[in-house]
């Protein structure tokens, strides 16, 4: 009899609880702007689930570094780190559906800049019940991924980019 073989990054539910802490955390700056759109989440979520290329993003950008867990740092992933979350947005737009069915989640939409998600007072409370170790982990990257709040879409993408040719090299 042939078990089925879950990736733990592929389960749902951890992927929502990352998804609620990295809302919590990178909503909005510290004087209230919203900066959390669909694109900016793609480019977060993919640094939370790739923290080498995390760290890289940040010394590029001259933000520090964070310190790694030996999983992390000597893991086939941050040899060579999966892309194709990049290029998904369905599986994000889908984690989005369910946290906003669930009215974890509010949506707001600006001209332009497109929509901007915040946790509701239901995703707050959610959230404070969030204490596993490896998510108080994404906590704290969340918390080093603050600083990347002043950079644009485009300096974002572009500094990825870099770190994606660098790895292929």
């Amino acid at each position: 009899m042939i078990l089925p073989f879950i990736e733990p990054e592929d389960d749902i539910y951890l992927n929502l609880c990352v998804l609620l802490l990295l809302i919590n955390a990178l909503a909005k700056t510290n004087r209230g702007t919203a900066k959390l759109n669909n694109n900016r989440m793609h480019i977060f979520l993919y640094l939370l689930k790739n923290p080498t290329s995390l760290n890289k993003m940040l010394d590029i950008l001259g933000k520090g570094n964070v310190i790694l867990q030996d999983r992390d740092a000597y893991s086939v992933t941050s040899i060579s780190p999966n892309i194709d979350p990049l290029f998904d947005r369905v599986a994000l737009k889908s984690l989005l559906s369910v946290l906003v069915t669930k009215k974890m989640v509010t949506v707001t939409y600006k001209n332009n800049d497109g929509f901007f998600y915040c946790l509701s007072e239901s995703g707050k409370n959610a959230m404070s019940d969030l204490n596993d170790e490896y998510l108080i982990e994404i906590r704290l990257l969340c918390e080093k991924l603050k600083s990347l709040l002043s950079y644009t879409e485009g300096q974002l993408n572009k500094t990825i980019n870099r770190i994606i040719r660098m790895e292929a090299i």
